[in-house]
């Protein structure tokens, strides 16, 4: 046994000892922070999660158990005002204020004190009950009687009770004895400014044991009762009057102030503490607040904290002990790719520093050999030229060397001279022979016809590229650079008439700058498509040559044709298309004379743009305008012409009818059409009644007619199709003996479709209704 264990303990030293590489380390470490960081992200995202559904929790403990206090404290104190007022109304009461002060009688006096002990014994919260006539001599106390007004211990009190207006309010020799005083001004239908007084004296230590809440228990949590002017009543933490200064009085004030009936909000108080208030505003103007310091609510939370903490502490102890137990099963491939390199004994690998360095002497061998044969591999592919070219064209090469190279290897000339022509289709848009799949197809015939003609001029030579988008492009070289433009241009023109003659279309064909080296081809592809752009200007030439369009010399207008535009707008308002289209030439040879394609474009946007505005004015919706994506449009059209035709035929009819639909000479005659359909509708209820079919009964379109009858009906075509029907099957169910099923076939409905959308309209069932009103 023992020989059993020294073996497998020296087996076990061993094989760590082989697997002491850097590398193994490096991926216990990645394995440790891998596991580590998702482990913690997720340990705080839970904390914070469950720190928010704590606070939403104490947020909404506290709402509920304010709004008890709140129903709790307004009953007392409500009940309190209540017995002060009929107390103000008691017949020996009035009695006793109405009668001269020398006039009254022992009885009177006996019946009043009688009323005001009645009052003092029947709430135990009311301490003190005192009635004071104004310029009397005597004060009435159910404690003290009727005393002379001069020996009343608390005769500052009726001095600040006479000038205030409050109701309830701490009185200065009151409020040390622990009383909180209602005072009421008597008697209460008088209009007279020395009015008398009705004092009630609360026990404030009573008020404050009926704020202690049972229903949320939470450390540190305070409540305060507020007055609608903002003036503190009493506090369940702090003294009979209480001081609202350490309380955030900016807060308070924003409570006071706020509209809402109740809130709750997290705010900072003047001595930089946060804490959580909650408030309810009562209709008597009342304000009850809850303060619960943050600092407590987070305590609360420190059971989520520990847990947290525990729960990413025995996540960690997995994920070590994980990590260690997969990194040496990872590890031990590498192991005997190590024992295997070295068996291999490779004559170009040196012996490593550590593990990773030897595989990659391994792996920087094997793929030099692998670049070799894929160079070979490459040079045997047919379309390696025009993948270089199309990357010259395209990207360019910013190394010049790599550029040389690849010249070097795929045999082409770097010294040109060069010239590119670039070849593209005319008129795409309305083309219909060609699906827009087949735009290889087409790229590709087009090509075909290029080559073919380009080895019918033996002094010239290049090559041609297929771009997949109804256009191709011409790299052509010749030996004479003085000549060469010339002879371009001849076969561009060839070029040009063979594809209108074989494949039916036409094409433009933009020429660059002649160049003398390989890199500045890209520089000619960029020109040949910048004189594309001048089709805008001239599409009657099918060769444009950069060359000789910048050169010529411009007559830029200082003037944008507005009387063209004008004329346009007012064609289209007048729904004048003659007129409009004539008015567009006009704009047209005008908008050319800047000879610049980008003047002219824009001039071209800023009449789509008035046009637009002039809808807009008549009536028209800008969005509904808009929604046609015309700038997107105008911008696909490449020549005068296309853009004209544009405009013909697809902008003016599309503004003219938006126009028209706002027009009100067409309203009245949509109206008349509208009734029309309701009529055949409510005639043909019976039938299965399509948007479709009614339009072509109008000869209109079905997205105008559905438009028109929401606009007249103001509801939509389909609603007023089913509520025709159910009142068709109303009718039927109310005159008739026929089966739901007959009714529901009748009417062109399923039986389960007509009791579905009857109980949707009418809340009933068909049997239902019938039963009910038949």
């Amino acid at each position: 046994m023992a020989i059993w264990l020294r073996e497998r303990w020296s087996g076990m030293i061993s094989g760590w000892s082989d697997l002491r590489g850097r590398f193994f380390y490096r991926l216990i470490w990645l394995g440790l922070i891998s596991a580590c960081i998702p482990i913690i992200l997720a340990g705080t995202l839970y904390y914070q999660i469950a720190v928010k559904e704590a606070y939403q929790k104490a947020e909404e403990e506290s709402r509920v158990s304010l709004k008890f206090v709140q129903d709790r404290m307004e009953s007392l104190l409500a009940g309190i005002e209540l017995e002060s007022y009929h107390l103000a109304l008691d017949p020996s009461i009035v009695q006793y204020l109405s009668e001269p002060a020398d006039d009254h009688e022992f009885l009177s006096n006996k019946q009043m004190l009688a009323a005001l002990e009645r009052k003092k014994n029947a709430n135990d919260f009311i301490g003190e009950i005192v009635l004071y006539r104004h310029g009397d001599t005597m004060l009435n106390s159910v404690y003290y009687g009727q005393i002379p007004l001069a020996n009343y211990p608390f005769m500052k009190d009726i001095d600040f009770a006479l000038n205030t207006e409050a109701q309830w309010q701490y009185l200065p020799q009151a409020e040390h004895s622990g009383y909180l005083s209602l005072v009421r001004r008597l008697p209460l239908m008088s209009n007279s400014k020395n009015m008398d007084r009705l004092i009630f004296h609360i026990r404030v230590d009573l008020l404050k044991s009926q704020m202690n809440d049972s229903y949320f228990y939470f450390p540190g949590k305070s409540l305060l009762v507020m007055d609608a002017t903002g003036r503190a009543l009493f506090h369940s933490q702090g003294p009979n009057k209480p001081d609202t200064g350490g309380m955030g009085t900016a807060n308070l004030q924003r409570i006071v102030e706020e509209h809402k009936p109740a809130n709750v909000f997290l705010s900072q108080d003047e001595d930089g503490r946060e804490k959580l208030y909650s408030y309810q505003k009562t209709p008597s103007g009342r304000i009850y607040i809850s303060l619960i310091p943050k600092e407590e609510l987070y305590k609360q939370l420190g059971w989520i904290r520990w847990m947290t903490v525990c729960t990413v502490l025995l996540f960690l102890l997995v994920a070590v002990l994980l990590t260690v137990f997969n990194s040496m099963r990872v590890y031990s491939p590498i192991q005997q790719l190590l024992n295997h390199g070295r068996d291999l004994s490779l004559g170009s690998v040196q012996h490593p520093r550590n593990e990773i360095s030897y595989i990659k002497e391994c792996l920087n061998y094997l793929n030099r050999e692998t670049k070799s044969l894929s160079t070979y591999l490459r040079k045997m592919e047919p379309d390696l030229r025009e993948r270089f070219f199309h990357k010259l064209l395209e990207k360019g090469y910013v190394d010049q060397d790599h550029l040389l190279k690849e010249c070097s290897a795929l045999a082409i000339s770097v010294t040109g001279p060069y010239v590119v022509l670039a070849v593209e289709q005319e008129n795409i848009h309305k083309e219909k022979r060609f699906l827009p799949e087949d735009n290889a197809i087409i790229g590709f015939a087009m090509t075909n016809v290029m080559t073919e003609l380009l080895e019918e001029y033996p002094s010239l030579s290049g090559y041609t590229l297929n771009t997949n988008r109804r256009s191709g492009v011409a790299i052509v070289s010749s030996r004479d650079m003085s000549s060469l433009a010339g002879e371009a241009k001849e076969y561009a023109a060839a070029v040009c008439h063979a594809l209108n003659r074989f494949l039916k279309f036409k094409v433009s064909i933009g020429m660059g700058s002649v160049c003398a080296h390989i890199s500045d081809v890209e520089l000619s592809y960029r020109e040949a498509r910048a004189a594309l752009e001048y089709r805008l200007l001239d599409d009657t030439r099918p060769v444009l040559y950069i060359e000789e369009l910048e050169n010529a010399e411009r007559k830029i207008p200082s003037f944008y044709p507005h009387q063209e535009v004008e004329a346009i707008v007012a064609a289209l308002v007048n729904h004048d298309a003659g007129a409009a289209k004539s008015a567009l030439r006009s704009f047209s040879q005008a908008a050319r004379l800047s000879q610049s394609h980008l003047i002219t474009y824009q001039s071209y946007y800023l009449l789509l743009a008035s046009v637009i505005h002039v809808v807009e004015s008549r009536g028209g919706s800008i969005f509904h305008v808009l929604e046609n994506n015309l700038f997107d449009q105008l911008r696909e059209r490449k020549t005068a012409t296309e853009i004209c035709d544009w405009f013909t035929e697809v902008c003016f009819p599309l503004l003219d009818r938006i126009i028209a639909e706002n027009d009100p000479s067409q309203l009245v005659k949509g109206k008349s059409d509208i009734m029309h359909v309701c009529q055949y509708i409510r005639e043909n209820v019976q039938s299965d009644i399509s948007l479709t079919q009614c339009s072509e009964m109008l000869s209109m379109t079905p997205a105008y007619v559905s438009r028109l009858f929401k606009k007249i009906m103001g509801f939509t075509f389909v609603e007023y199709v089913v509520t025709c029907k159910i009142e068709e099957a109303k009718r039927m169910l109310l005159e008739t003996d026929l089966t739901l099923h007959e009714i529901a076939a009748y009417i062109g409905y399923t039986e389960r479709n007509l009791s579905r959308i009857f109980q949707r309209y009418i809340q009933l069932t068909p049997g239902q209704f019938r039963a009910k009103y038949r």
